[in-house]
């Protein structure tokens, strides 16, 4: 049984996430045992992670991630965020709890009394999902007023539900300014409704005056077009989540006035300045919420208020001092315990139930079995399939993947362990691409039915209609479209306008990104970039005589890699040959041709080429001198990555991504070289070099330089949260 049950959406970015983190340490530090259950809410609509602060918490077993679809006993639930039930979550909660409270974080209404929210929506759709309705506790007096003209259609809390932090992770009461002269500053995340309306309301509290200094965290576009040209006094950084502490020790006075649309729901970015020992001053509505925290004036007023604290020490000081104190009292850490531990009003006292017992580590054994649904296009090569694989083999424990894939490589997939279930490609068939379609719709929805993943991730350049149908069908299912670069500009972009079929885009990160100027750049609102995606760590690579010993090859040479791809669509066997006759004029030189799983014809070789078929090929580099290799997305991360000198021969043939831009990328950064088919002296050239020893020292050294970090388990964590994540963001 927990103590505490938390449910949100664990993705915001804000202050929400924050407040939530820091009861979670809060509540473990105090010996409460607390789950979370993540809603997917209708208010983000760009692709996000479990909030840092959040995941940080989960992974040292502060608290468990819960899964729905058990059954839930915990004394107190916590909803953080009305409009998480803005829609009926799409499956029932089974839990039983002697009091819910939905912590509200957002005002129902702005400053211009234009509804965020319908509470009398929220609240009948949070009774049908809890099993009973929940008491409102808002954050602030803000938010209280916005709920007033619901009064007897809302259980509300007695005494407001504030955030809070725990003062010893900040500097504390300073004795007197910094300096001669005030500094000013202000942080919070970059929204044009958390800044005065224009230009001349910003300069009248933020002043362009040089006896004052002003410095902003969180600017932004919007801030840049507002201003104009920023004031010479003025230091502007952009937002970063982990810097307020670092940027709140070198101000005197934070200084928070916003426009007159938003209505601040408390104003978490406040206490951090009062934990700071910054003196605080606000226009006089948060007065009701913060007491003597803070100093308060109009906007005409608060330079003249903050001249004479800085000019007299004492009072700057005392102003300090009380702040913290208040913080102390009212926001802070010790606070959110005692809440805990005392009556709420005329309801259940809490600690009755509470264990208060040593909280264990995060344990997922009792979960039920989430499966995720991996599905790789009919590729050319083995890149789709590779990079689900990838993810594959990271998914969190309690999450099982089960492949359907239109790649014959399907022996590959089981190899790796996993279940897989292959469905021919129209090609194959010989049937037209609509009724092709049709059968993929029926296939799908009955491996869908059987399966019930919770989450569908499809990596493949076109998402086929027949899949577009499926999803349709089952509207429960998550589903992930991870997308690779470096598309051609004559690809068909309408096929872009697929991804809003799907939650999330992941785009696997390119060495050479900067190279794309593909159409996929300019559809990244919903896409979540990441690091290079890669099969093999660098730790499940064979050292030289392993690699040497499992490809049967003798030691005593030096080996060339060849793999040129499965030339299904691309001719290069003049190019393999071309190769092989000129490293027969090296007697120490062996060639290794790397066959394709894939490939519909062998290549043409000389006898003396050593044939190998493995897979994958990144855990035997370490054999090779040095490579010829295509340039498809996986084999240009795994030869790169894995320091292996190499000149590479890009497939051209217009259905394929840009692969002569990913590989001239490699050969201005001095990575590696590029030959092209119709270039075949320089393409001799090119492999002299790439056999002189001293070059590909010089290529290994700057490889070894290059950011290793593998995108393939950013994306397994993504897809592992999104798994027990319930759907709340729709109507049905």
């Amino acid at each position: 049984m927990l103590d505490i049950f938390l449910i949100g959406d664990f993705r915001f970015p804000g202050g929400t996430s924050t407040a939530i983190a820091t009861e979670i340490a809060a509540q473990h530090r105090a010996g409460y045992r607390t789950g979370l259950l993540a809603l997917k809410s209708p208010i983000l609509k760009h692709p996000h992670p479990f909030h840092p602060a959040i995941r940080r918490l989960l992974d040292k077993g502060a608290a468990t991630l819960i899964d729905g679809q058990r059954s839930i006993r915990a004394p107190l639930t916590l909803v953080h965020h009305p409009q998480l039930f803005t829609h009926l979550p799409s499956r029932a909660l089974e839990l039983e709890t002697d009091l819910a409270l939905l912590v509200v974080h957002h005002p129902a209404f702005d400053g211009a009394d234009r509804a965020a929210y319908d509470p009398s929506t929220c609240d009948a759709n949070g009774a049908a999902f809890l099993g009973r309705r929940p008491i409102w506790a808002p954050v602030g007096p803000a938010v209280r007023r916005g709920l007033e003209r619901f009064r007897g259609r809302l259980e509300m809390l007695a005494f407001d539900w504030h955030n809070c932090l725990d003062p010893a992770d900040w500097h504390g009461p300073r004795r007197a300014p910094r300096g001669p002269r005030p500094i000013i500053g202000r942080h919070s995340r970059p929204d044009p409704l958390k800044w005065p309306a224009d230009r001349e309301s910003v300069l009248e509290v933020y002043p362009d005056d040089p006896a004052i200094d002003v410095r902003i965290l969180g600017g932004g576009a919007f801030l840049d077009e507002l201003m104009v040209s920023y004031p010479a006094n003025w230091q502007v950084e952009p937002f970063d989540p982990d810097a307020p502490a670092r940027f709140l020790a070198g101000i005197d006075f934070f200084v928070f006035y916003h426009h007159p649309h938003w209505v601040e729901a408390f104003g978490r970015t406040i206490l951090e300045a009062l934990a700071s020992g910054c003196v605080v001053v606000l226009p006089p509505h948060f007065q009701a919420l913060f007491g003597p925290a803070a100093l308060y004036a109009e906007p005409a007023e608060a330079r003249a208020l903050i001249e004479a604290t800085h000019a007299d020490p004492m009072a700057f000081a005392t102003q300090s001092e009380r702040g913290y104190r208040v913080l102390a009292e009212r926001f802070s850490t010790t606070t959110h315990i005692a809440r805990l531990g005392r009556r709420l009003g005329h309801y259940p006292a809490i600690p009755t139930t509470l264990s208060r017992t040593t909280p264990p580590a995060t344990r997922i054994a009792d979960r039920p079995v989430r499966r995720v649904l991996m599905m790789s296009s009919n590729g050319v090569g083995l890149g789709h399939l590779t990079r689900l694989l990838a993810m594959a083999k990271r998914l969190p424990p309690g999450i099982e993947p089960v492949f359907v894939t239109l790649s014959q490589a399907l022996a590959l997939v089981e190899a790796e362990g996993f279940l897989a279930e292959y469905l021919p490609f129209h090609v194959y068939l010989e049937v037209p691409p609509e009724e092709w379609n049709r059968h993929l719709a029926a296939d799908l929805a009955e491996i869908v039915a059987f399966y019930r993943p919770a989450v569908l991730v499809f990596d493949g350049n076109v998402p086929y209609q027949g899949l577009l149908d499926t999803l349709r069908r089952f509207p429960e299912t998550i589903a992930i479209w991870s997308r690779r670069g470096f598309w051609r500009q004559s690809n068909d972009v309408k096929l872009l306008a697929r991804e809003r079929a799907f939650d999330m885009v992941l785009e696997p990160g390119d060495l050479a990104a900067a190279m794309d100027q593909g159409p996929t750049t300019r559809y990244r609102e919903r896409t979540r970039r990441l690091a290079p995606v890669r099969l093999v760590e660098p730790e499940e690579a064979l050292d030289r005589p392993a690699a040497l010993a499992a490809l049967q090859l003798d030691p005593a040479h030096r080996h060339v890699l060849l793999q040129l791809g499965s030339g299904n669509n691309f001719k290069v066997d003049h190019i393999a040959r071309f190769v092989a006759q000129r490293l027969r004029d090296h007697p120490d030189v062996r060639l290794v041709n790397i066959t394709s799983p894939i490939a519909l014809e062998p290549v043409d070789l000389p006898p003396w080429v050593i044939a190998r078929s493995v897979y994958p090929l990144g855990r035997y580099l370490a054999a090779f001198e040095a490579c010829i290799s295509a340039v498809g997305y996986n084999s240009y991360h795994e030869l790169l990555l894995g320091g292996c000198p190499t000149l590479f021969v890009p497939n051209e043939h217009p259905s394929m991504d840009d692969q002569l831009a990913r590989a001239a990328y490699a050969e201005r950064r001095g990575w590696a070289f590029v030959g092209r088919v119709d270039r075949i002296f320089e393409l001799e050239e090119k492999l002299m070099r790439l056999l002189d020893p001293a070059v590909a020292a010089a290529q290994k050294r700057r490889l070894a330089a290059l950011d290793h970090d593998n995108g393939a388990f950013e994306a397994a964590r993504l897809i592992g949260e999104y798994a027990l994540m319930c759907r709340a963001d729709r109507p049905r």
